[in-house]
């Protein structure tokens, strides 16, 4: 019994390192595209919020405000420093900055 264990807590320490390689080698999800519910790309939410807010796009990412995905822009202004852009990602309406 006590030999089952051993050759049982083995493997699992030999297997684990090669999982954790095969898990971190998939592809994630690529900045480029849109999420399936999304109507408009990040590219277009990029556009969008920079007709708002002139400066350069520093980070983008989604998040849920007020109930619905936005993209999350993020632009660095000369004239009002760092501000985020919340563009809806179905409609590509504005939907707030802070």
């Amino acid at each position: 019994m006590k030999r089952t264990i051993h050759w049982g807590l083995l493997a699992s320490l030999l297997l684990a390192p090669a999982v954790a390689v095969v898990h971190a080698q998939q592809p994630g999800p690529s900045k480029e595209r849109a999420p399936p519910a999304a109507k408009i790309t990040e590219e277009q939410a990029k556009k969008i919020a920079l007709e708002r807010i002139p400066g350069k796009v520093t980070d983008v990412a989604i998040e849920k405000k007020g109930g619905k995905n936005v993209y999350v822009i993020e632009v660095q202004s000369p004239e009002q420093g760092e501000k985020d852009v919340f563009v809806d990602i179905e409609t590509g309406k504005i939907i707030g900055t802070d």
